[in-house]
């Protein structure tokens, strides 16, 4: 093999350890934000329900987030093709921190778990964005090695770095 078809292969190897990340992600927000809304809609109490949501959003999500904004971003947005998707996709990690800003500080257990579940409905069409076009954007283009834009966020190069 040529050092570009190894540099394909390690891209192609790390975009789908990152699509395979989120997917974890997911279950685990749907199952979180299931747990908001059973809570509220069966009347027991949402704290720890809500508490635990949060604190996934908090040590996870944002985490993940603020490592796309470093890595993969910039990295698409400074091609033509991914420059107006990359805009779009910041506007959203806008939106979903700011429904999870209202899952965690409405009084209403309701509305809570709405918010929570807004969270998971934007994030899975997020990263669905993410896998079927970012990914495939990062891996196609021959200047850039997603290998080691990843290497080089946060030290890790599946699942975006974060212990999760």
């Amino acid at each position: 093999m040529t050092e570009t078809t190894d540099g394909r292969a390690a891209d192609a190897y790390v975009a789908e350890e990152i699509r395979s990340h989120h997917a974890l992600m997911r279950a685990d927000l749907d199952r979180l934000s299931a747990a908001l809304v059973d809570a509220a809609e069966s009347g027991t109490d949402p704290a720890p329900a809500r508490a635990e949501l949060t604190e996934w959003i908090r040590t996870t999500l944002v985490p993940h987030a603020e490592q796309e904004e470093a890595t993969t971003y910039p990295a698409a947005a400074n091609l033509p093709e991914g420059r107006l998707l990359i805009a779009a996709m910041l506007a959203e990690h806008v939106l979903i921190r700011r429904f999870a800003d209202l899952a965690a500080r409405t009084q209403d257990p309701a509305a809570a778990g709405a918010y929570g579940r807004a969270v998971f409905e934007t994030f899975s069409s997020h990263q669905a964005k993410e896998n079927e076009h970012i990914l495939p954007l990062l891996v196609e283009e021959p200047t850039i090695s997603l290998a080691e834009l990843m290497a080089h966020g946060h030290g890790s190069h599946h699942g975006h770095g974060h212990g999760h």
